[in-house]
Formats: C-alpha cells, structure tokens, sequence
C-alpha cells in the first residue's frame, strides 16, 4: 500500500467512496496543474445485501463496513479533512436513522462523512468521467452502474443538462431476483422488465435530448469491457450482441457460479445484476455501443475537492444561482451577508466558529432567507426553508443542506427550538448571528449603518451601539428589544449597551 506520511501532505488529495457494492479510496497529488494518481483500494463490502426491508443494516454489514473504514482510515487519520473527501450513496441514503452508524464511521475515518443525494452523485460522476475523456463536439450521455443506484447523466462539454438517478443496481437486482444463486429465462426477463419499469418516467426525456457519445462507468461496465474483450468481442466496446452473449451464458449455466473469461472472482456475485441493468439501459435509450471510462465519481470528488481548496466552489454557485431564480434582492442579501460577517469575525474565537463552513453556512444563508418570498409574504421564512431543504443545489450534501434550511428557518420571529437542532451549539450560534444582521437591514438605512461591537462569552452577548445611532433609529432599537426576548427563550441573553 501506498504509503502517504512520506509524502509532502499539502499537495496530496484523497476520496472515498462507501457505494452500496464496494468501498474505494483513491489518493492524489496535484502536478502542474494536473492530476496524478498514486493509490487505489477497493473492498467489495457488499453493503447493499445488508439493508434490511425496515431501513436497518445487519449486524454482519456493519462489521464488515467498519472494518474497512478503520483500515482505510489508517492511512488517512494523520491528515487534515479539507484534503479529504468522503461521501455516502445508495444505501447510506436509505439505512433508517443512520446518525450512529455515521458516528462510528467517522471515528474510525477520522474525517467527516457526507451523504450525497442522488443528483449530486450523478453530478460528480459526469465530472470525473468529462475529466477522464474530453468532451468532443455535442452531447454526451454517462452512466454509471452502482450496486443500489444507476445515475444517467446527459451533458455537453464539461456540464450535465440532464441527471437522474433510479433505483436498481448491481446488488440491488442481484438481492431481488437471483439471491439464492439460481439463474433462468423467466428470471431474467422478469429483473430486465423492473430496470425498463424504472427507466420508464425519464427515457423520453433523454432520447429528446440526443447525444453524439455514449459513455460508462463503475464497476460493473467496466468488468463487462473486459469480459468483452477477453473473449475477443470486440476491443472492450460494449455492444447488444455482447451483451446478448453474456445473458446466454447464464441462462444456459442457470446459475450465477458460471466461470467467464475476464471476469474477476469478486466481481462474480453481482455481475449479472450489473448486466440486468446495463441491458435495460440499451434498450430503453436504443443504445448501440458503449465506451467505458476508468473514471467516475471518486475522481470527481477529488477535482471538485481541488476548486474548494482553490476557492472555485460549485456550491457558492449553486447558492447564487438558486438566490437568482427566485428573484432574491442581491444588493440587500449582500449586505446582511456582510454585516452578519463581521458579527461572525468578533466572536468566532469566543464561539470557536474558525471553520470555513461557518463562514461559509452563514454567507449562504445570508444569500437564500429570501427565497420564499416570491412564493408567499406570509411565512416566508418557512417557505424559504422547504425550497433550500428539498431543492438540488450541486455540491451541497444533504447534511449541509439540512444545515442551511435550518438557518433559513429560525432567521425571524420566535426561534424554531422544536424543529431546530439545537444540540448543534455552532448552528445556533450562527442563527443568531443572521438574526442581528438581518435586523439592520429590515428598513432602509439612509447614512448607513452604525459601528456595532459584538462580544461573546458562552450564551451572554454583548452588542455596543452609538447612541446617537439608536436614537435616530427607535424601530431598529425595538427590533432588538423583542430579539433579547426571543434568544431569552432559548437561554442566551442580550446585553444592549448605548454608549
């Protein structure tokens, strides 16, 4: 194994993937400006076949997942988590309650653990797969075949237009239809009719669309390249007649312990599910042929962990664009973002808020507690929550989007302490700190804002003001009277000092 202590740290970046079929980290470093690769592990956990039918995962699966995580946090633990990047898909996406889990992993990890939804893996596929093979003229449709999800990506150049991500996948098929090993035509036919089922809602939408290339990713179509070109099929393009090929050979076997040239023993268990799909895929869209791709979604992660690192964050672009579709006033979202920023840099040291995702939470929220409005007046704030919580904004996991609504949510009237996670100490003390700013920017302030001194100790804040400011300003002034009141409620107190 690669050993990373030896190695310079600034310039190395990590990835891992917990997918529902195998666990992979990749490591990196940057070069000039290009990425080079220098390790890769790969575990098949088999984390799918342990989701129970009430949103549990077995006691076997856990064992087997956290057994990985330590392994691979061996090597990762002595490094900073803004170099890391490690997220959940399909089936950590679906496991009932997984705070404990994720608890354990984390600590075996050592570094935070985010799960994606569905279109953000599907975002992050198209980029590694855009990084791997340039785009050409016109479009291009990815897909990527996980063990739980199957995401179809329609892009031109280094953007996707058009994402989806279904619900089937190699061990997601395998589990359904072939569990107890045994393989036959009805059985067949039946797996490939429930991918068509699911394909159904989007394919028109795609074939509309058109593309000019055909990409694949992930396990499954690549070991189906290599079963191609070990029988000499073709040179590794994947086409129906192959595909055709390897139905034939199950169902003549009629099992899944079938030997195939080019088809690795772990690989073994869950590749018929992964052709069930990939079948379903080429009919449904009338595919022809396919190209697979050695990259996917870990080597997105590592290039859109680069633009963080390199302040190109597809989330702050994400938030802009979300901000202008629902026609926020930007001129006054900067401004409450800029004195909520200020508020923040006089108590991040007293309130331990040096993250940049505090930084960064808070600008946010600073940009989007609007958004409501163009739905409703009346509760917009709650409004504005729905749509930051339940909207895809690229680059954000579900956990900071939970985040953010929550912001969204308790930036007015009464603090939400029901619905708020108000065991997040650091959350609530950014709601606070959006709460006074927005309260300077609620009317127009003709000769500008007044210097404001906030200090912090605990949950005892005080806010120095001029008193000439004030007094020329009784509805800002009783604003912060009710808001005392408000942070009372939930055990802060706000000393007003007029000087």
């Amino acid at each position: 194994m690669f050993n990373l202590r030896s190695h310079s740290r600034a310039s190395h970046i990590a990835a891992i993937d917990l997918g529902s079929n195998s666990f992979h980290m990749i490591v990196a470093r940057w070069d000039n400006g290009q990425l080079t690769l220098l390790d890769r592990l790969r575990e098949p956990v088999r984390l799918g076949f342990g989701l129970q039918s009430d949103g549990s995962l077995s006691e076997d699966a856990r064992e087997r997942a956290l057994a990985c995580m330590e392994r691979f946090g061996e090597a990762l633990r002595a490094y900073p988590s803004r170099i890391v990047r490690i997220v959940g898909t399909k089936t950590l996406r679906s496991v009932r309650d997984s705070r404990q889990f994720l608890k354990e992993a984390e600590k075996r990890l050592g570094h935070p653990v985010e799960i994606i939804s569905g279109d953000e893996e599907a975002r992050l596929i198209y980029l590694g797969v855009a990084h791997y093979i340039e785009p050409g003229k016109g479009k291009r449709i990815v897909m990527d075949i996980g063990g739980g999800s199957t995401e179809v990506i329609l892009g031109e150049g280094m953007k996707p237009l058009l994402k989806e991500s279904l619900n089937m996948g190699c061990v997601a098929i395998t589990k359904k239809f072939f569990m107890d090993g045994r393989v036959d035509e009805k059985l067949v036919a039946r797996a490939v009719i429930a991918c068509l089922q699911e394909l159904e809602p989007v394919r028109d939408e795609f074939l509309e669309q058109g593309w000019n290339q055909v990409l694949g990713a992930s396990g499954s179509i690549k070991a189906v390249a290599k079963v191609c070109e070990a029988n000499g099929w073709s040179d590794g393009t994947i086409t129906v007649d192959s595909l055709e090929k390897i139905m034939a050979i199950y169902i003549d076997h009629g099992g899944l312990d079938v030997q195939i040239p080019g088809l690795s023993e772990d690989r073994k268990p869950v590749f018929l599910g992964g052709v069930v799909v990939l079948c379903a895929l080429f009919d449904a869209l009338r595919l022809d042929k396919m190209v697979a791709a050695d990259w996917a979604l870990r080597e997105g992660l590592l290039f859109d962990q680069k633009g963080r690192l390199e302040d190109h964050d597809i989330r702050q672009a994400s938030v802009d664009a979300l901000a202008e579709r629902f026609r926020v006033n930007m001129d006054k979202a900067r401004a409450v973002e800029k004195t909520a920023l200020n508020l923040l840099n006089q108590v991040e040291r007293a309130w331990r808020l040096t993250t940049d995702d505090a930084d960064k939470l808070l600008g946010w929220a600073a940009r989007l507690y609007h958004v409501g409005l163009d739905i409703a007046h009346a509760d917009y704030h709650k409004h504005s929550a729905y749509i930051v919580q339940h909207v895809d904004l690229a680059g954000c996991s579900r956990s900071e989007q939970a985040q953010l609504a929550a912001l969204v949510l308790a930036h007015r009237k009464r603090f939400p302490s029901k619905t708020f996670p108000m065991g997040n100490t650091q959350l609530v003390r950014l709601a606070i700190l959006l709460r006074m700013a927005i309260i300077f920017h609620r009317g127009r302030i003709e000769k500008g804002l007044p210097a404001m001194t906030l200090k912090a100790d605990g949950k005892k804040m005080k806010l120095l003001l001029s008193e000439k400011w004030i007094s020329g300003h009784p509805l800002t002034q009783a604003d912060l009277e009710t808001e005392q009141r408000h942070l009372a409620d939930i055990g802060y107190q706000l000393e007003l000092v007029i000087d």
